[in-house]
């Protein structure tokens, strides 16, 4: 694989603005009211499904063809999918574990006013599911530990299954990707039906990531045919439609599932990598920030953590902090979030990725 392209750096930036997102939406959760509301877009919280859609496309990019086309092909894919999302998993669940021991071993000098530790979603049992990353696959009654890994567990799922959706030529033949759209577009609309939200987690995340990660994969296989049918729209007007489309939904807050066909759109729009849009989201700054957006979105818990306790424990501090303006709160969250996100990126994600792939890729040991 190593001549094909992996990425597209328009969409891999789009991936640092999602996570980036997904960071405000959570830090406005623990400084609301003090943080007004019309501060925060309620769409910014269904990014997770851009993700999903993107981990679709991007994994037929670059395996659809090669997936069984060794003998260790599978084995070596399943080597690279845990290598890329475990090694940061584990370390941010470690520090929220020893977060939590922290805050035990202080309530002896300094009396906790929750009074609980190790229980509800810091319950030991949840550290089982979190280290075999199934929280999100409908066996808890609750959001555990790092909270926004609970996507991490719906797209290990989705890693999964898709060797299946190759295997058997699910994606390439027309008539079982049909079957596949459908699927997915009945499942979308029965979650939005019932839940009138897509905000669905610890118990149908699973579902609701193989609904959007299987129609980024037809989205792949297909682009060209889409692309095709739009092609009376110049690129770049093509690409500035679906950005304002996704700002409208933001501020008019779209019903959750109108997203999903826009999440598409901007994905397979932004595959225009030469027109001055994608060229400006190709900036190198950017792009590294779109590469680090894994340790952006899964990082943040850590530094939300404090404020969490300062509800609880410094009240008095915290309403300090959240008395100031709105916006230099922001900027203070997102900035220790990106200078952690950049320290875990180089000395957790990547060591550790490149770790498990010298010690149990079959090719690499061979060589």
């Amino acid at each position: 694989m190593s001549g094909v392209k992996q990425d597209f750096a328009a969409l891999t930036t789009l991936r640092a603005v999602g996570a980036l997102c997904v960071v405000q939406y959570h830090a406005w959760l623990f400084v609301y009211p003090a943080w007004p509301e019309s501060w925060v877009f309620h769409g910014i919280e269904l990014w997770p499904d851009y993700f999903f859609a993107l981990s679709g496309f991007i994994l037929m990019h670059v395996y659809g063809n090669t997936l069984f086309s060794r003998q260790d092909s599978l084995y070596n894919y399943f080597v690279h999918r845990v290598a890329r999302i475990y090694p940061l998993h584990l370390f941010v669940l470690i520090v929220l574990i020893g977060f939590e021991a922290l805050r035990w071993t202080l309530s002896h000098w300094y009396p906790d006013p929750n009074g609980y530790f190790f229980s509800g979603n810091t319950s030991p049992k949840y550290i089982i599911t979190n280290l075999l990353l199934v929280q999100a696959w409908g066996i808890q009654h609750t959001n555990s530990w790092n909270v926004p890994a609970w996507s991490v567990s719906a797209e290990f799922a989705c890693y999964l299954t898709f060797p299946l959706l190759v295997r058997y030529s699910l994606i390439t033949r027309k008539a079982t990707a049909i079957a596949l759209v459908l699927l997915a577009v009945a499942g979308l609309t029965w979650i939005q039906l019932t839940r009138h939200t897509f905000n669905v987690t610890y118990d149908l995340g699973a579902p609701r990531a193989f609904f959007s990660f299987s129609l980024g994969c037809v989205l792949y296989r297909y682009r060209e045919s889409l692309l095709q049918l739009l092609s009376f729209i110049p690129p770049l007007l093509l690409q500035s439609l679906v950005v304002a489309g996704v700002a409208t939904a933001f501020i008019v807050n779209a019903m959750p599932l109108l997203y999903i066909p826009l999440w598409i759109l901007l994905i397979a729009s932004f595959t225009y990598e030469h027109t001055p849009l994608a060229r400006a989201l190709s900036w190198g700054p950017l792009v590294q920030l779109g590469e680090m957006s894994y340790s952006l979105y899964m990082v943040h818990a850590i530094i939300l953590w404090p404020l969490l306790q300062a509800k609880t424990i410094a009240p008095n501090l915290l309403q300090a902090f959240i008395s100031w303006p709105p916006v230099l709160i922001l900027i203070t969250i997102l900035s220790a979030t990106i200078a952690l996100s950049t320290l875990t990126y180089r000395y957790v994600e990547n060591p550790g990725r490149a770790f498990i792939r010298n010690k149990f890729d079959r090719k690499i040991q061979r060589h």
